[in-house]
């Protein structure tokens, strides 16, 4: 680990970008055990800092897992898709409505091929996709097409949400009016009739502006009202895995603690060894020594005997 804090920052930054690029190109069924395996690793090497940071990775879901699948593998596709909501939003704001619906059609078109796209990849992936999926998915793109954040979360390849886009685009020029529809040309070969022109009919743009106004703001109550759906199971998942890292850290103390007492026990358990040896050889010298003493004192009790009889032959002189 480096010594510096900063150099220590850039370090876990580097690894945690590895991490993440590898964990959100793998099969979403497979994504907590490669997480939960990344993040032990991490803390076997002692960098508590990126485990705490991978274990706070989010699967994707199903569709998420798509789009990056996209980013990922047909990711010139995607920004050619992406690249066309400059023009719906031009439209949207100066009212263009033909130009809308030309976008439109190509926009709905181009959302089901990569759709489509995405399909054949989650089954080349050995993962194929429902149907409800790959709708979502088609919300996710109109998302990214209506809002720039969200496309850029799907640039990353590493989106973990489905998202889904209920408004109309950007707000409309308060200068603008309904651009009339353009007739069609007559087919060739055929001189149109005269006749006289017909009047204009145009809709109130009051009337206009007050319906899209309206629409706009039951939409806005709609995204709101799933957004904090969305903060609320947020909430609930951040708070779940503040607990988690809480009792992993409770769990890598108490490792470290037994690991510590098993050393102990060790060191113990030789020194015990040891002394039980030592006690072995005291014991053995002390029978050496027992056994040396009695010889010792029958050799000086047969001395004793000896010099009396000696002494009493001496007296009988």
């Amino acid at each position: 680990m480096p010594d510096d804090p900063d150099e220590a920052t850039v370090a876990t930054d580097a690894d945690l970008d590895a991490v993440a690029e590898n964990l959100y190109g793998v099969l979403p069924d497979d994504f907590v055990a490669e997480r939960d395996a990344a993040a032990a690793r991490a803390r076997e090497r002692g960098d508590r800092e990126l485990a705490k940071a991978i274990g706070r990775l989010r699967r994707p879901t199903r569709a998420a897992w798509l789009a990056n699948l996209l980013a990922r593998h047909r990711r010139e596709q995607l920004d050619g898709l992406l690249s066309l909501a400059a023009g719906l939003a031009d439209a949207q704001r100066t009212l263009d409505g033909a130009a809308l619906r030309r976008l439109s059609s190509t926009r709905n078109q181009l959302v089901a091929a990569m759709a489509r796209e995405a399909g054949r990849l989650a089954m080349e992936a050995g993962d194929p996709a429902a149907e409800s999926v790959l709708r979502e998915l088609q919300g996710i793109l109109d998302a990214a097409l209506a809002r720039p954040e969200i496309a850029e979360q799907v640039r990353s390849g590493r989106l973990t949400r489905t998202l889904s886009y209920t408004g109309f685009g950007p707000e409309a020029d308060p200068d603008a009016r309904p651009m009339p529809a353009g007739r069609e040309a007559p087919p060739a070969g055929i001189t149109p009739s005269p006749q006289a022109p017909a009047p204009a009919v145009e809709a109130d743009p009051a009337e206009i502006e007050r319906a899209e106004r309206e629409q706009a703001e039951r939409a806005r109550a709609e995204r709101e009202r799933r957004e904090r759906a969305v903060a609320e199971a947020e909430a609930e998942e951040d708070a779940a895995r503040a607990q988690q890292h809480a009792d992993e850290d409770a769990r890598d103390a108490a490792v470290e603690a037994r690991d510590t007492a098993r050393d102990r026990v060790a060191e113990l358990i030789t020194e015990l060894d040891a002394a039980r040896d030592r006690e072995r050889t005291a014991t053995a010298s002390a029978r050496d020594a027992e056994t040396a003493a009695r010889a010792s004192a029958r050799a000086a009790g047969a001395a004793a005997t000896r010099t009396a009889r000696a002494r009493a032959r001496l007296d009988e002189l």
